[in-house]
């Protein structure tokens, strides 16, 4: 008899030393009844705080309830209590490291950004050549205005994952950050070969040829980021300004207006609208837009200056002598200016 209680004794113990919280939850998880699991692990975790395991399985009950701000907390915490023996690395696959990554971009989004970088980094521990977070690390550097580090480690998701188009385009724009335009211009170039549909990298090239004064590239370009998407309207308007430097008036004109239906209170675009019909002769349009304008501005001294402009060309004495009041009227509100 007293060899039955103590094989018995012997069993009673291998129980307690597995934990019923481990195995409960384990059935929970497999039923998708991660809410039961959760609990399950949480008297886990209470009960072996140091059991990397259980924070590991905690995590992926959050996962679940699609609370990965607290997953990701408990794979670092996981991380951390395994560091020396790395027992359970293996343990950390895509879910765990795309949960990490979803925390972190989350954090980024409300504005933390030492918390994201923290789920970023550890990203990282887990798999050294996981590009995606190399770049997210760059966006925050940028962000924090330490541009040669965003360049760096964005050339580092470049060379985990040349194909990844995101990482070129981003380090293009830091690189065009710190004046660096010929390594932008490059970057730029590859993402439109790996991606003819990518219209931010011909917006952003468009910027740049626009910035060395070459409209006529700029206008091709800006033309071609917002055939790209139609929702880019600084693309729109953007065409519409190279066009106009280029002295093309037509062509601006019709963009121009093209923009003002989707922006009509933009009063400075409505100005610039009837400059491009001034210099195109087509004087009452362009006398219409200026309107247009100030009703939007009363006070806009600059479309007034204009109107008098055409009405003196035009001799219409009248209308010139009340737009000259007007523009008086307004510089003696403004204390002279």
């Amino acid at each position: 008899m007293k060899k039955v209680l103590a094989v018995a004794g012997l069993i009673i113990f291998a129980a307690c030393a597995t934990t019923p919280h481990k195995s409960s939850g384990l059935i929970y998880m497999q039923q998708g009844l991660y809410n039961k699991a959760r609990v399950e692990f949480q008297a886990w975790v209470q009960e072996n705080p140091a059991n990397p395991e259980a924070h590991i399985w905690l995590g992926r009950a959050y996962i679940g309830e699609r609370d990965y701000l607290k997953a990701a907390d408990e794979f670092v915490k996981a991380y951390e209590l395994d560091a020396d023996s790395g027992k359970y690395k293996s343990e950390f696959g895509e879910n765990e490291i795309n949960t990490l990554l979803t925390a972190g971009k989350t954090l980024f989004q409300q504005g933390d950004d030492e918390g994201a970088l923290k789920f970023f980094n550890y990203t990282i521990k887990l798999n050294p050549k996981d590009e995606r977070a190399y770049l997210a690390i760059a966006i925050i550097e940028n962000k924090q205005g330490k541009y040669d580090d965003a360049i760096r480690n964005a050339t580092k998701a470049v060379e985990l994952n040349p194909q990844d188009v995101q990482a070129r385009y981003y380090r293009a724009k830091f690189y065009s950050q710190v004046g660096k335009t010929e390594e932008a211009v490059k970057d730029l170039q590859e993402v439109i070969k790996m991606d003819s549909t990518f219209s931010k990298a011909y917006f952003d090239l468009g910027v740049l040829a626009f910035d060395m004064q070459d409209f006529e590239k700029a206008g091709q370009l800006f033309e071609k980021a917002y055939n790209l998407d139609s929702e880019n309207i600084d693309a729109l308007l953007n065409t519409a300004l190279s066009y106009y430097r280029m002295s093309k008036y037509e062509d601006a004109e019709k963009y121009f207006r093209e923009y003002l239906e989707k922006q009509p209170d933009e009063y400075n675009i409505w100005f610039t609208l009837g400059a491009c019909l001034y210099n195109q002769n087509k004087m009452q349009e362009a006398l219409n837009a200026f309107d247009k304008a100030i009703s939007i501005k009363p006070d806009y001294e600059e479309a007034y200056s204009f109107k008098a402009l055409i009405y003196n060309q035009l001799k219409m004495t009248k209308e010139l002598n009340e737009t000259i009041k007007k523009i008086q009227e307004i510089k003696g509100n403004n204390g002279g200016k």
